[in-house]
């Protein structure tokens, strides 16, 4: 199990990667664009149309490296007050809303592909895009999701199963003020030396 792992996490790995790359490309295609209006006064729009398709999938696509690494948003101000049993359920809780939520996601994402595909829709701009592509992209970042939070539920109910709470406590439980200290310090300490 520990290896299927290691394959999800590595795959969350390079679509939040690629996400991240689809979001430095939209920026210089605008940056390109910009300059190509105020300099050459040359008038063309396709910035904004591909910048907003990078968007919405290298959201999605980061969406499973984000969970893997704890850095979704909760509000946990309830939760900080609870004991810990009741802090872990309603951690648990979290991620079984979260993977309840990445499926109607991809749900409905799926119609949106689909009556794309149907129809043979196109994208009223200058570059006439087919959206099933942007949106097929899109959509694969969300099953991806669903598939990590349910993955992550798995090993959270297999590690309860062998009784290790400790393991499962460390999947869903999200990183408090030592952590997030310890994780800084493991940072500045990966750093190069510099000798002066």
């Amino acid at each position: 199990m520990n290896a299927f792992h290691a394959i999800v996490a590595a795959i969350s790995l390079w679509m939040a990667r690629i996400g991240g790359l689809m979001l430095v490309g939209s920026s210089v295609v605008i940056t390109m664009e910009i300059l190509a209006r105020k300099v050459i006064h040359i008038p063309f729009s396709v910035g904004t149309e591909l910048s907003s398709y990078a968007l919405a999938i290298s959201a999605s696509w980061a969406f499973s490296y984000a969970l893997l690494n704890r850095a979704h948003v909760r509000i946990d101000v309830i939760r900080n007050w609870m004991p810990p049993l009741i802090r872990f359920a309603l951690d648990v809780l979290a991620l079984g809303a979260l993977g309840a939520v990445a499926l109607i996601m991809a749900w409905f994402a799926w119609d949106t592909v689909d009556t794309s595909w149907t129809l043979g829709a196109r994208e009223n701009t200058s570059l006439g895009t087919l959206l099933v592509i942007p949106q097929g992209l899109w959509f694969v970042g969300l099953v991806w999701f669903a598939f990590v939070c349910m993955e992550q539920l798995a090993l959270v109910a297999l590690a309860l199963m062998r009784g290790d709470r400790a393991a499962a406590a460390a999947m869903v439980t999200t990183p408090d003020v030592a952590d997030e200290i310890e994780e800084a310090l493991d940072a500045v300490d990966a750093q190069p030396v510099i000798q002066r």
